[in-house]
């Protein structure tokens, strides 16, 4: 076995905060001259992590690029390391901050500068997702037996993520942050956001920009404010909560066993206040968010704690990899490749052990749908499909699955000119004749086998190593 340590960094541009953090990762080596290498990450250990910096912003609308720039070379040269040292890893555009007009200037000047890892914007139901992994409520899941929320709470939403059995099942978002109204050292109102002014309204909260909030007042907003997301989150909804909501949740909503509270409010949720002066330290209202979120825990049954790990949950130990190769016989125009940073999007083909076709088109659908939620449809290929949970392929089985994915993709992504499927099992030379005799021309199929993508949620698909085989990178937002 050869061991070696390699570098990774994580980058999170968030509404409020931006982080930096550098790990390193153990990567185990284990193969002979009978086999292909195969590297897994068997250690990981957190050498540097920055201050919490304010995100820099010209404007309501734009990222400062070049504050970003001297922040991030300042943080290369605090932490030690230099582009050529960093071998994997992720930067995350979160928040209120991935929908500023140059956030897809600000990715591409990252990809170019950052490495060969993960870059990208992360939505709402992503980053609930990303900071329930780094908060600990995933891995929290699959210790009991029910259901546990995490509920990210930074400067513009509180990103909600619900994990069972160490899966994501559930995710919506509320404009509930600590920046959504921003205020001077006296109560006096700079900005409001216009996403919770209906519910203002509703709730009967009389604030005008120029005009001046008590500490009374305010301390009144942000109880009821936290009270609706909380009421909400268990089943009995107050205060007209579903006003605070970015989109009703797809579904009905789950009992919740455990809420986990992350995120820059859930880090001052102990902190006390007492005057208007002390709540706008920082030019908002989320001192006082914090603090009235946790008397609000107080009145519900639900057991509501924070988090092991809160204002970092969605940049710790970002950039975890694993790669292998892909079978010997796969479907792939050599033209195509190499392609990067793919998310994955696992579904099961079987369901305890047995297969039935109209079981896997809804399940199928139903990740159509959450992927059209979570992925960029301006991307080519917006995801990976990763089929799991096949014991053995028959040809009608074969051709089932081949029609119900030609059909979903199509249906939900009808301007993607390429579908990626990614197999654990030895069929993908199949499967991809299969699905390119029913494109017609009318998508570029690629179909690789043989892959362990289970703890994955990023592919890279390289060039051809040995014969067809390509190589593989599976990466995951490691916590």
């Amino acid at each position: 076995m050869a061991d070696h340590w390699i570098t990774s960094i994580g980058l999170d541009i968030g509404t409020s905060t931006t982080k930096f953090i550098v790990s390193h990762l153990h990567i185990g080596e284990q193969g002979d001259r009978f086999s292909l290498p195969k590297c897994q990450i068997v250690d990981r250990k957190i050498i540097y992590a920055s201050p919490i910096y304010t995100t820099p912003l010209k404007n309501e609308f734009e990222i400062d690029m070049d504050q970003l720039a001297k922040l991030l070379t300042k943080e290369y040269e605090r932490s030690c390391i230099s582009l050529k040292d960093v071998k994997a890893g992720a930067v995350i555009i979160t928040g209120e901050t991935a929908q500023k007009e140059n956030a897809q200037t600000i990715i591409h000047y990252l990809a170019d500068r950052a490495g060969d890892f993960v870059v990208a914007t992360a939505g709402a139901n992503l980053e609930g997702i990303l900071a329930g992994k780094g908060s600990g409520a995933m891995q929290r899941s699959k210790k009991t037996e029910g259901i546990v929320a995490n509920v990210d709470i930074g400067g513009g939403t509180a990103n909600v993520a619900l994990f069972q059995h160490g899966r994501a099942i559930q995710t919506f978002t509320f404009h509930i942050g600590g920046r959504l109204i921003r205020l001077k050292e006296d109560g006096e109102i700079q900005y409001i956001s216009k996403h919770i002014k209906p519910w203002l309204k509703t709730n009967h909260f009389n604030l005008q920009i120029g005009g001046i909030v008590t500490y009374e007042e305010l301390k009144e907003l942000t109880l009821c404010m936290n009270e609706s997301m909380l009421s909400y989150l268990i089943g009995s909804p107050q205060f007209d909560a579903q006003l605070l909501l970015f989109e009703p949740p797809a579904g009905s909503n789950y009992p919740i066993d455990e809420i986990l509270i992350s995120g820059g409010i859930g880090q001052m949720m102990n902190e006390q206040t007492s005057q208007i002066k002390e709540v706008t330290k920082y030019g908002d209202m989320g001192p006082l968010l914090a603090s009235t979120l946790k008397e609000a825990v107080q009145k519900y049954i639900v057991h509501i704690k924070k988090a092991a790990e809160t204002t970092r949950a969605t940049v710790i130990g970002a950039g975890m990899q694993n790669t292998e190769v892909s079978g010997a016989t796969v479907y792939v125009d050599e033209s195509l490749l190499p392609l990067k940073n793919i998310p994955l999007v696992t579904v099961s083909v079987e369901e305890h052990g047995k297969w039935d076709s109209e079981s896997f088109h809804f399940r199928l659908q139903n990740a159509m749908i959450q992927a059209k939620k979570l992925y960029d449809e301006k991307q080519d290929p917006p995801f990976a499909v990763a089929l799991s949970s096949i014991k053995y392929c028959t040809y009608i089985m074969l051709q089932s699955l081949a029609q119900s994915l030609y059909d979903q993709f199509k249906t939900y992504f009808p301007d993607a000119s390429k579908l990626v499927v990614i197999c654990e099992n030895d069929m993908a030379k199949a499967l991809g004749q299969a699905l390119a005799k029913r494109s017609q021309q009318r998508l570029h199929v690629i179909c690789v086998d043989q892959v362990d993508f289970t703890y994955g949620d990023y592919i890279d698909l390289g060039l051809p190593v040995a014969k067809e085989a390509i190589s593989i990178s599976i990466k995951t937002l490691a916590f």
